[in-house]
């Protein structure tokens, strides 16, 4: 959500520098076709993020086509970001909202800019706030507690800077205890960038409890005892010593940072567990879910329900849209592919048309909804590599010749059907026009009025190997 209001300069740069930490070099023509921007800019947006992140770059070089650029190995990726964004005037003003509301001569003093310049942060800022759900009266924002801490703990990540009083001594180390504990019963791995979430997330939590404190109500404690984090943090929540310092109800905060962090695992057997459990309380005990995934399979004709690789990202897309937090939480930055773009432009109605049917407000991410569009793209991708296969041959001998050689093939997974048919039947004209769908027909039964169908590929002993190539490219 944020990212649409950064600075697009600082946005690219943001980019980049999660290019290089993850890939270490960028084709620049793709790269700057992706962010929309000519090859000499691309190389100023580098030449920027060069200069300032200077102390941790080790090795950078460019050739003709590329671009390399190594970064110390132990630092964590998003000291680096913290480093390009904190210049950012929008992430400033965002920031003086949450400690006290500014007025445009405190923008201009604290910032040195011009009055226009501050009338149209201050807009920028009323108009993400108001995406994001919050309540805007008389042109002054109405935090919920939540919202308030999550878009504290939003800036403070992205920027680094943070305003924290003297701290409980060895708070530090209990929290580090905390979250290992955690980690340790729940077999969940949190990242270097979303253990910093969590850390800054604690301490958000640990400064807010007094001035704003946090209350809650039976339906969202409800809801967050639905998670199947929440047995394990309540478990090491009473067991550790962190709890002591903060007031009872920070506990459910706490929760809300978890089901919003991002994780992995190290065997399959607890990612195994874990869909489990996600996929009763999101799949199975969601009839809302169940009508999204219906609306999936009805505009692309394909059994997306039961497709694992499908039933996980939609999870975890909303696994964590729960009261619309997801919107104020810090997400990598992804871009699309022009495919990619053309698939969200199919897709994005599918939601609006479902979330209007809701009988609540709910709001996605649209960073969120980039990454699902990245993986459905590879799942749409790898369903592309299937093909039906039908056989029209009069010989059950020359059947199976051709079923033998179409099974030996891996570079995609062809369905054969049992089936032999022993002319060219109208139906199998209709079937070679659907996609994925192929009809090999014995040279001998090709008959002329097969010709304008490309779907129906003639076939003989002599030129199988010729013909799964047709049929399959």
């Amino acid at each position: 959500m944020i990212e649409a209001y950064l600075e697009k300069n600082i946005l690219r740069q943001l980019f980049l520098c999660g290019q290089f930490y993850t890939t270490k070099e960028i084709d620049l023509d793709t790269t700057s076709k992706l962010l929309r921007v000519c090859k000499t800019t691309l190389l100023n947006d580098i030449k920027a993020l060069k200069k300032e992140l200077a102390p941790d770059v080790i090795y950078a070089t460019r050739d003709k086509d590329h671009y390399s650029l190594y970064f110390t190995p132990d630092v964590p990726r998003f000291h680096l970001m913290q480093q390009l964004a904190r210049p950012s005037l929008f992430l400033k003003t965002v920031q003086l909202y949450l400690e006290e509301e500014p007025d445009y001569i405190q923008l201009t003093e604290v910032e040195f800019v011009s009055v226009s310049k501050a009338y149209s942060l201050k807009k920028q800022v009323l108009d993400y706030f108001s995406n994001c759900g919050i309540k805007i009266e008389h042109y002054s924002p109405k935090f919920t507690e939540i919202e308030r801490r999550l878009l504290i703990l939003n800036v403070a990540y992205r920027t680094g800077i943070l305003k924290v009083p003297a701290l409980p001594p060895g708070y530090w180390d209990e929290v580090e205890t905390f979250i290992n504990s955690l980690t340790a019963k729940c077999g969940r791995i949190y990242d270097k960038e979303n253990r910093e979430i969590l850390r800054v997330g604690l301490v958000v939590s640990y400064i807010s409890q007094r001035t704003w404190p946090l209350s809650t109500n039976a339906h969202f404690i409800e809801e967050i005892q639905k998670r199947p984090i929440y047995a394990y943090v309540k478990e090491i929540w009473e067991k550790t010593n962190l709890k002591n310092h903060y007031v009872p109800d920070e506990f459910y905060f706490v929760l809300v940072l978890f089901n919003l962090c991002d994780y992995g695992f190290d065997s399959y057997e607890a990612i195994e567990e874990d869909f489990r459990q996600l996929h009763q309380v999101f799949i199975e005990d969601s009839q809302e879910i169940k009508e999204l995934i219906h609306r999936f399979e009805t505009h692309f004709d394909y059994p997306f329900l039961g497709n694992k690789a499908f039933e996980r990202a939609l999870i975890r897309l909303m696994r964590s849209t729960w009261d619309n937090y997801q919107l104020f939480m810090p997400e990598k930055f992804y871009l699309l592919s022009e495919e990619q773009q053309r698939l969200l432009a199919e897709v994005l109605p599918l939601f609006q048309q479902w979330q209007a049917r809701l009988p609540y407000d709910l709001r996605i991410n649209n960073n969120s909804l980039d990454a699902f569009i990245i993986e459905l793209s590879g799942i749409l991708r790898l369903d592309k590599s299937r093909f039906h296969i039908y056989i029209v041959t009069n010989s059950d001998v020359r059947y199976l010749i051709y079923r033998e050689a179409l099974e030996k093939v891996t570079t995609c997974i062809l369905h054969v059907e049992p089936t032999i048919y022993n002319q060219l039947t109208e139906e199998l004209k209709t079937l070679a026009t659907k996609e994925n769908t192929k009809i090999l027909c014995e040279r001998t039964l090709y008959t002329p009025d097969a010709i304008p169908f490309s779907g129906i590929i003639p076939v003989s002993v002599d030129t199988i190997e010729k013909a799964i190539v047709l049929a399959v490219k």
